[in-house]
């Protein structure tokens, strides 16, 4: 009996749970507890969400591969190692632009890798504190200072810093400052870490950041290629608090980023996000390609595109975008030339709240044209959402502001379960295959 796209799918997931209950779970010191044995694979029941959104093309929510070659083995590998076997790590990497920095996204993203198996996410990852350069802040993390301190955004056109990987700085030349930093889990709880890094700018090492914790480290290191200090900690810290020393030739210092790593985490939800950030915009990050070599990611899911879009029909360049693209996509190859890459088309918009933006639809090109190029996944939010003009429907179910381009909790999250649903059925298949290939080599007169 051949199935069809839905059938197979819930046919995928309720293999990979039989295989995963038959398999069991190796317990080792940093793995997650309980087994995976003892939870189910993920599984949606949209029928509620079918009848309250019907504008939605759920049957459409699906990793496309363009070029007909997929690039998630390796990470998909991996991940069937950390559910199986509770060993290794998987480093994920979403950037974009204002949809990441609001942090929605990223952290229903941990919360359903959490829900996978309990333990997988206890490392944090890369954060910025974005109250110290007076800019919204995620909902899931904070931070507090003291002094005076300015912001610096890469997407800001006149403005002008070294920016590393994150897109954003924080600087002072405040030789009193200080600041603070946190970030939340699902029950409100503190992430805690063993390591932790900050990146500065490495143009004025005469301001040296002092680590004001409570747990004393067991020993600080500075990286001068990649630009960061590194602590390591005997036990876990919640709250990342530092001040400077300055000597008198010291005029002032460029916080570029915070890194909370945790020896027990499995897989790695980065964001990189700054609001109003294009691809053109990342491009201006001098100390980006050193930077990502300290977290060489597993997966990019490349959601950079709807600031490049926010602009007249006639003043959008597919082939220039493409062409930015490129020099992104070669960042991540430099630095693991086997990572594998998820292109994400833009969600539908309104340009100036007035107009329903045509470039969309041209992005959504660009994605695919990249995508195969690069032999490298699309995740279709235009036509998932409903094309042309759907994101009025959004809006007026409470999934969308009235802006007209960004989303409300509700919708932030909803897409991150379709994201999450689409890649762990993609994950179902492949584990299907990987049981038929291996059935098949047993069999008499099968490949050897």
């Amino acid at each position: 009996m051949k199935l069809n796209k839905r059938n197979r799918t819930v046919f995928s997931i309720v293999v990979v749970i039989a295989t995963v209950a038959f398999v069991g779970f190796r317990v080792s010191e940093r793995t997650i507890n309980p087994p995976i044995s003892s939870v189910d694979m993920p599984s949606f029941d949209h029928s509620d969400a079918e009848k309250s959104f019907p504008f939605i093309q759920f049957e459409k929510n699906e990793l496309v591969y363009p070029s007909k070659e997929s690039n998630m083995e390796p990470v998909y590998e991996k991940l069937q190692d950390i559910l199986y076997n509770g060993q290794g790590e998987l480093a994920i990497l979403h950037m974009g632009g204002s949809h990441v920095q609001g942090g929605a996204v990223g952290h229903r993203m941990r919360e359903l890798f959490e829900d996978l198996a309990y333990g997988t996410t206890q490392q944090r990852g890369l954060m910025f504190p974005f109250r110290v350069a007076h800019t919204n802040s995620s909902i899931y993390t904070s931070s507090s200072y003291t002094g005076d301190w300015d912001g610096c955004r890469c997407a800001h056109n006149r403005h002008r810093c070294d920016w590393g990987m994150s897109g954003m700085v924080a600087s002072t030349t405040d030789k009193d400052a200080s600041f603070q930093t946190w970030a939340y889990r699902r029950d409100s709880s503190l992430y805690e870490s063993d390591l932790v890094r900050l990146y500065v700018s490495n143009g004025d090492q005469q301001f040296t950041p002092q680590w004001d914790g409570e747990v004393e480290p067991t020993s600080v290191t500075f990286d001068s290629i990649a630009s960061y200090y590194e602590w390591i900690f005997p036990a876990p810290v919640d709250t990342l608090k530092w001040s400077f020393t300055a000597d008198s030739l010291a005029s002032y210092v460029e916080v570029q980023g915070v890194y909370m790593g945790n020896s027990k985490g499995a897989i790695t939800y980065n964001e990189i996000g700054v609001n109003g950030a294009s691809t053109r915009s990342y491009l201006r990050c001098d100390f980006m390609p050193e930077q990502l070599q300290t977290l060489p990611p597993d997966l990019v899911f490349f959601g950079i595109g709807i600031n490049d879009a926010h602009v007249p029909s006639s003043q959008f360049s597919k082939a220039d975008f493409i062409q930015r693209y490129d020099t992104l996509v070669s960042y991540m190859k430099s630095v693991n030339p086997e990572v594998a890459i998820v292109f994400l088309t833009n969600n539908d918009s309104f340009y100036r709240k007035r107009y329903a933006n045509k470039n969309g639809k041209v992005v959504q090109e660009a994605m695919y044209e990249l995508a195969e190029k690069h032999q490298a996944a699309v995740w279709d939010l235009f036509e998932i959402m409903g094309g042309f003009r759907s994101i009025e429907a959004w809006d007026r179910t409470g999934l969308a502001k009235n802006d007209k381009i960004h989303f409300t909790r509700d919708g932030y999250y909803l897409q991150a379960e379709l994201m999450y649903e689409a890649i762990m059925t993609d994950f179902s298949d492949w584990m299907v295959d990987q049981k038929d290939a291996a059935a098949t080599n047993n069999e008499p007169g099968g490949a050897p």
